[in-house]
């Protein structure tokens, strides 16, 4: 079965810069790598290795067609950004790169030569509601960005439950068979701790750090507190923050922060974070269905701006006063967007309806299964309408 990967539209392949693309492991990045060309490299294999060693324009010795070469992985080694640069400016260069990773280029393992103005950064999320619900790949055309404030639910969406119930990690999603699932999701933390971790930095309490990704499911649809987390799992807060940011370089979790902007005692410090496998916990489906919410508009943000179209962003409200909306869309830090998310078609909040008036902006009450009502500053409607046609049609 092959999920067409809206990614795949947004690089612009010609473009003489180098394009790194980045993401969650097992999210496709290898399979859009290898679909682009036959000159595909991975740095983690012995042979490659030895093929540097020997020469290091390996790659210039192979007859083949295609101008672009891919390498994946590259970012592991302490050297990488002196590499690059050299392959790059280098006066005999007839190629075209493509570089693959799981974690972040601009953060994994600082130092060295600056690629500044040599390439161009892609991040491939885990599977939307557009890309399963694509019929014919050869006829898909990116949409730009949605005005909120005039669209209305269409009378037909894209049924997204086995999307919510299997995750957007391609090869779980392909299988939808719940014990295959349970495994997966097992596998995945452990080679996220056990190698992943590692390989970014020496850690000694890795068991404890192991802990506290399995205490962090049940605080997703709460800001975390620091300390907090760091009395549960017994080290200090800073070493939760660093831990933290670390499971963000790796592309595991990713934070969603307050937005604070002229918002009057609001809340300012603690972030959300959220799993990029939005189904880790399983037993808890509010929270399953907001970390679902929370990865689908941030993809659609982050492909808005790998477009061109503006910084788009993912926020969400809280004050002091206890009034909360989970997310808030912003294009270059004006909110555009409010979406609050339910199990079930309910009263609208009263805090969605204080921050749409206060903010001027139109606001979505969303839910898995439901009727779609018209409210006085938006919608209520289901998932599958909300998102269908946000990234491509």
């Amino acid at each position: 079965m092959r999920i067409f990967r809206v990614l795949e539209k947004i690089i612009q392949w010609r473009e003489k810069e180098m394009k790194f693309i980045s993401g969650p492991r097992q999210v496709g990045k290898t399979f859009i790598a290898r679909e682009a060309s036959s000159r595909y490299f991975n740095w983690d294999t012995v042979e490659v290795k030895k093929a540097f060693q020997k020469n290091p324009y390996f790659f210039r010795d192979l007859s083949a067609d295609d101008r672009l070469v891919v390498f994946d992985e590259i970012h592991k080694r302490r050297d990488w950004k002196k590499l690059l640069k050299g392959y790059f400016d280098s006066p005999d260069k007839d190629e075209d790169f493509l570089v693959t990773g799981s974690g972040r280029f601009d953060q994994y393992r600082r130092g060295g030569d600056s690629l500044q103005g040599r390439y161009f950064a892609y991040v491939l999320w885990p599977l939307c509601l557009d890309e399963i619900c694509v019929e014919d790949q050869s006829s898909v055309k990116l949409n730009q960005p949605r005005i909120f404030s005039e669209w209305a639910p269409p009378k037909s969406g894209c049924d997204d439950a086995d999307l919510i119930k299997f995750g957007g990690f391609p090869l779980a999603f392909i299988k939808k068979d719940p014990r295959y699932l349970n495994r997966w999701n097992r596998q995945y933390l452990e080679r996220l701790v056990k190698e992943d971790v590692l390989d970014f930095a020496a850690l000694k309490n890795v068991d404890k750090l192991e802990l506290m990704v399995r205490l962090l499911p049940e605080r997703i649809t709460s800001p975390v507190s620091e300390k907090s987390l760091g009395e549960d799992v017994e080290v200090s807060p800073i070493t939760i923050k660093n831990w933290l940011r670390l499971l963000n370089v790796l592309y595991f979790m990713f934070p969603v922060n307050p937005f604070s902007r002229k918002i009057q005692r609001s809340v300012k410090k603690e972030k959300k974070w959220y799993f990029y496998q939005w189904n880790f916990d399983q037993e808890n489906e509010a929270a399953r269905f907001e970390n679902y919410m929370a990865v689908q508009l941030s993809l659609t943000c982050s492909y808005w701006t790998q477009q061109g179209f503006g910084k788009y962003e993912l926020y969400y409200l809280r004050d002091q006063d206890r009034r909360e909306v989970d997310f808030v869309i912003t294009k270059d830090l004006r909110p555009v967007c409010l979406v609050e998310t339910k199990l079930s078609d309910s009263q609208v909040p009263a805090s969605l309806k204080y921050y749409c008036d206060k903010l001027n902006i139109p606001g979505f009450l969303v839910y898995p299964e439901g009727a779609v009502t018209k409210f006085e500053y938006g919608y209520k409607t289901t998932s599958s309408k909300f998102l269908k046609g946000l990234v491509c049609s």
